[in-house]
């Protein structure tokens, strides 16, 4: 009587494990390139919306502007001797008073180092803390790629916004600190040729 004995030979078993680690690899690879593009594109939204979040406040401070040709409702704000910034002229009151401008405040937007920030009243509120620290009143780039640009046009009843922000602002930008740059033209609707 013969009897079969049926089992593993070392070859089978070993061929079996190279091809469980080579699964597991392949599982392992897929899960470590997923969560960095997760971590990637949730930095890149989190500056997105700091960027942007700081862009809607400007322009709801410009939307409240008023002023005219001879008392701008917009202009620079210098500090201790620089340029920083801008100023909005706001009128707060309900109803709005556009024609009395001594019942208006001043909100200064202006960049230290690697925040802006946003004064009113004596009250300076943090927008973001992401800004590539370089601050330029006099050009607005067509691609901005860095810091915070302001260009005051049409006798002070406008201004051209660049922000320039990154995950980790003092970083050069990679993908694993993402840069957003985003601009706009902002317009005082209460302006006039006083």
């Amino acid at each position: 009587m013969s009897r079969k004995i049926s089992g593993l030979s070392m070859i089978e078993l070993l061929v079996s494990m190279i091809l469980m680690s080579l699964v597991l690899l392949g599982l392992f690879n897929v899960e470590l390139f997923s969560g960095h593009h997760v971590l990637s594109s949730d930095r890149r939204a989190k500056v997105q919306n700091e960027v942007s979040r700081s862009i809607d406040y400007m322009s709801k401070c410009v939307q409240q502007s008023t002023g005219g040709a001879n008392n701008p409702p917009i202009k620079v704000y210098p500090s201790v001797g620089l340029q920083t910034g801008f100023q909005v002229r706001v009128d707060l009151n309900s109803p709005q008073t556009p024609s009395n401008l001594a019942d208006d405040t001043w909100v200064s937007f202006s960049l230290d180092t690697n925040t802006l920030n946003a004064t009113q009243g004596g009250v300076t509120e943090a927008l973001t803390a992401r800004i590539v620290a370089v601050f330029d009143a006099n050009a607005m780039p067509g691609n901005p790629d860095k810091g915070f640009y302001v260009k005051i046009t049409d006798q002070g009843t406008a201004v051209d916004i660049g922000l320039v922000g990154r995950y980790n602002p003092v970083a050069a930008a990679d993908p694993d600190n993402p840069q957003i740059a985003m601009k706009t033209r902002l317009v005082s609707p209460n302006s006039s040729a006083q």
